[in-house]
């Protein structure tokens, strides 16, 4: 069984920094009740972590690694996704939402066939971690290529977060409101971001400085 393609939504695609939120999510928290035009997909400047135990590292500007260094949003996806992985050769971008395994296209994010298994693929998935134990060596992290950083879903409040943390410091290198999921692509060129609201694909773009 397979519904009806929501197409592709409008892109943002530039970086605003290490503390942003997803326009989706920041579109939908004000004015509760008004019609509103689908908003555009990216990321859009936001504060600091106010509250974070952690040094607040920023982004490295020479870095290859997607999300590490500075990135482009090249492509973007409507269909809600709350885990995220790329298989191994990078050019399928696998998710899994209530009652629906999703995957897509990389590096255009266009929607394959969905699968409906019987049981409930989300049913089992773990809670955000608590930001206090973003300290220790945070369980359920997903890695990055080379292992020294990591992606973490977390909260601020009531909020989604995905932080990214280096491990060699504990320090945090992007705090992104919003997104539950990450990922990246085996060669780290491409970081997927997922939440209830859609799929992100953001692009390595190092300065060459």
């Amino acid at each position: 069984m397979t519904t009806r393609p929501l197409g592709p939504p409008e892109i943002l695609p530039d970086d605003p920094g290490p503390w942003s939120v997803v326009s989706a999510v920041f579109s939908r928290a004000g004015a509760p009740g008004k019609r509103r035009p689908l908003p555009p997909f990216g990321l859009m400047l936001a504060p600091p972590p106010p509250d974070a135990r952690q040094e607040l590292a920023g982004l490295d500007p020479a870095s290859p690694l997607a999300g590490v260094g500075r990135v482009r949003i090249v492509a973007a996806a409507r269909e809600p996704a709350l885990t995220l992985e790329f298989a191994p050769g990078g050019d399928l971008l696998r998710g899994v939402s209530p009652y629906v395994l999703r995957s897509w296209s990389v590096p255009d994010l266009a929607p394959r066939p969905e699968e409906r298994p019987a049981s409930d693929p989300a049913a089992d998935l773990p809670p955000a971690l608590d930001p206090a134990d973003l300290d220790d060596d945070p369980p359920r992290a997903v890695a990055a290529p080379g292992g020294d950083v990591v992606a973490v879903h977390t909260r601020e409040g009531r909020s989604d977060v995905v932080a990214l943390l280096r491990l060699a410091d504990r320090s945090l290198v992007r705090w992104i409101r919003g997104a539950r999921a990450a990922a990246w692509s085996p060669d780290g060129r491409l970081l997927a971001l997922g939440g209830p609201w859609g799929v992100l694909l953001a692009q390595a773009q190092p300065d060459e400085g």
